[in-house]
Order: C-alpha cells, then sequence, then structure tokens
C-alpha cells in the first residue's frame, strides 16, 4: 500500500529510475469525494489523489496502478458515487476493487448517522464494478500480443496451459497469465 499522502516526488523518482522495483503500484484511495475521504478520516482529498495518479502515469512510464474502492460508507449520497463512478472511469485504474462499507462493532463509523441500506451499498457495489469493466477489458485487450516476462506458477493439465504472472499481477489479487510452452 502507497497511500496518496505519502507518495512523495522522491518516491516516484526512485520508481522512475530503479530498475529493481517492480513498477506498480497499490493506492488505496477508499474514495474520491472530498466529504466522503473526510467521514472516512482519511488523509488526502480528491485533489491530492488527482495530481498523484497522474504525476505516477506521467514520470513512471509502465507503471501499473491498483487501487480500492469503497461504497456505503455512512451519508454517502447519490452524487458523492456518481462522483467516484465518474473518477474511476476517469482515472483508467489499471487493477481495481471495491467492496461495500460493513460496520464494525466498537467504530465510529458503525453509529454514525446516515446508515446506507444492504440493496443500496450492493447496487452502488454492482455499478462501480461495471463502470471499471470497460477500462479492465480496454487494458487488458492492449496486452494482447505483448511478449511478457511472466513467473510461472504453474500447469493446468485440463486446460492443457501454463499460468503465471507479470510484474502487473499482484500474487491472488490480480489473476493470472494463461500461456503455452514447448515443455508442459
Amino acid at each position: 500500500y502507497c497511500y496518496p499522502d505519502k507518495i512523495t516526488d522522491e518516491l516516484i523518482e526512485e520508481f522512475r529510475t530503479n530498475d529493481r522495483l517492480v513498477k506498480y503500484m497499490d493506492i488505496p484511495i477508499q474514495h474520491i469525494s472530498d466529504t466522503v475521504l473526510a467521514r472516512m478520516n482519511r488523509h488526502g482529498r480528491k485533489q491530492l489523489i488527482v495530481d498523484t495518479v497522474n504525476k505516477l502515469r506521467e514520470r513512471v512510464p509502465g507503471i501499473v496502478l491498483r487501487t480500492t474502492a469503497m461504497v456505503g460508507f455512512p451519508g454517502e449520497t447519490e452524487e458523492e458515487f456518481a462522483e467516484l463512478c465518474d473518477y474511476v472511469k476517469a482515472a483508467k485504474f489499471d487493477r481495481f476493487g471495491a467492496f461495500t462499507f460493513s460496520p464494525e462493532e466498537g467504530t465510529v463509523a458503525a453509529t454514525m448517522d446516515g446508515q446506507i441500506d444492504e440493496q443500496t451499498k450492493q447496487d452502488r457495489y454492482d455499478i462501480l464494478m461495471q463502470t471499471q469493466l470497460a477500462v479492465s477489458e480496454a487494458y487488458n485487450e492492449s496486452r494482447i500480443g505483448q511478449v511478457l516476462h511472466v513467473l510461472c506458477e504453474g500447469y493446468d493439465p485440463v486446460a492443457e496451459s501454463h499460468y503465471g504472472r507479470s510484474y502487473a499481477e499482484a500474487a491472488d489479487i490480480d489473476g493470472k497469465i494463461w500461456f503455452t510452452a514447448n515443455n508442459p
């Protein structure tokens, strides 16, 4: 995890110049609405997130950016949710995950006003993931035909294919690359 408020110009430069670093960064934004981020007690606001993502893309060629977002945080309005969807569409995160708010006993958020019903949270989750689907499909299609260094993690005899991951797939999170080789 690299929280947006901890990503300095020096860190970006290190990612740009240090060939020993994998050009992959997980930036858990959680949301993009300033009011939701404030209610979540998150450090950093929308402009910081937008600027950080833009700087990383501009300065680190080939960087893969992953993020996670939460829907249904207490008090989240339709407008705030739409703002999140719009940003996810515009930012084009290479990897993306989302989850619904779940109140945890003993936390401030669990007792906040404006709790959102489960169906609304699920609907928002579905809409957000559908929003990301087109982004993910375009990213994956852009990789077709590329030659990549892949860490082979195994062989599936049913599929008659090897599988593994490149620098762009975190283990157990981002899926696998399936490929064939001369020697199974």
